[in-house]
């Protein structure tokens, strides 16, 4: 997965892989879309992965939960930091070197 593409569109390029493997009659699982989908996502979803291979069965998940598991995660960080420093409820964040400066105005 290239690191600015859509979860969604990537996970529409691994179900069109597996219709693919259909279409030439063999079958790829959920286990194994699962396993592809978790190997290969940016670090930045990191943590979502960890939590889905430490409390969830990854051999029986199906393609579409994790898909919608890493969905969510991905979208509430974008939802809790934007771009330039700024959280989404408007209030900027300092660096620890940058507070003291601001309190003294």
């Amino acid at each position: 997965m290239a690191d600015g593409e859509e979860l969604d569109v990537y996970g529409g390029r691994l179900a069109a892989m597996a219709a693919r493997y259909a279409n030439l009659g063999e079958t790829l699982g959920d286990a194994a879309l699962v396993k592809k989908l978790l190997d290969t996502v940016p670090d930045r979803l990191f943590p979502a992965i960890a939590d889905i291979e430490q409390f969830h069965d990854v051999t029986t998940m199906a393609f579409d939960e994790a898909l919608g598991r890493l969905r969510a995660f991905n979208e509430r960080v974008q939802l809790r930091w934007q771009d330039k420093g700024e959280r989404a409820d408007g209030q900027l964040v300092f660096t620890a070197a940058q507070w003291p400066t601001r309190e003294r105005q």
